[in-house]
């Protein structure tokens, strides 16, 4: 079983230029089993990336699973799949942002247990881009039914880092950009308001139960 660690939100003011240009890769280093994956430039089709999912979907549970981003965004269901992938990872994973993070690449990012943003760096998060063809009936069940699934995926994977009204305007097309300071100032946020419902949480399990009785 995967122990829940409380995320920690990291500013990093230096960091090793990374070497090499190929897309996707990732190195393995032999301390403890540290695994490094590079989401660079555009995220593509999930298939770039089945090697990664099997990595990370099968590391042991005292493993670290490094996420390094430097992407605009991409496919959002090889977004989604990343998502899935990082849930049922059995060790400790850290997204770390490394210049960009924007679109699909945020909705991976937050999935990680653990956060490291690099100074400088750069945060959007917008709608999804798409396109509908057919008969107009057709389109019409599409463009109908991708509105609401992008809805419950954005209400569920900002949840606590946008807010209600914020998830609303990008909804509706609107780009949200944020500073790293700013990621790191809501990444704290988020991290609090979690702390404390599991605390409640933990609370209201261990009270006594039952019927009072008055005398």
């Amino acid at each position: 079983m995967k122990e829940t660690t409380a995320p920690k939100a990291i500013e990093l003011a230096d960091l090793i230029p990374l070497k090499g240009s190929d897309k996707p890769s990732f190195t393995e280093r032999n301390q403890g089993r540290v695994l490094d994956f590079y989401i660079l430039g555009e995220i593509e089709d999930a298939e770039e990336y089945a090697e990664w999912f099997d990595q990370i979907r099968n590391c042991g549970p005292s493993d670290i699973i490094r996420l390094h981003f430097n992407s605009i965004g991409g496919d959002l269901f090889t977004a989604i799949q990343f998502l899935r992938v990082l849930t049922e990872c059995p060790g400790l994973t850290v997204g770390s942002i490394e210049g960009a993070c924007m679109s699909a690449a945020t909705l991976i990012f937050l999935a990680c247990d653990s956060f490291e943003v690099s100074a400088h760096s750069s945060f959007m998060i917008h709608n999804y881009s798409g396109g509908a063809f057919g008969k107009g009936g057709e389109m019409h069940s599409q463009i109908t039914f991708e509105s609401k699934w992008a809805e419950t995926l954005f209400r569920d994977a900002y949840a606590d880092f946008l807010s209600p009204k914020e998830i609303s305007m990008v909804l509706k097309g609107q780009d949200l950009w944020m500073s790293a300071e700013q990621v790191i100032e809501r990444l704290s946020a988020r991290q609090e308001l979690r702390k404390t419902l599991e605390e409640a949480t933990k609370a209201k399990e261990s009270s006594p139960s039952g019927p009072s009785v008055c005398k």
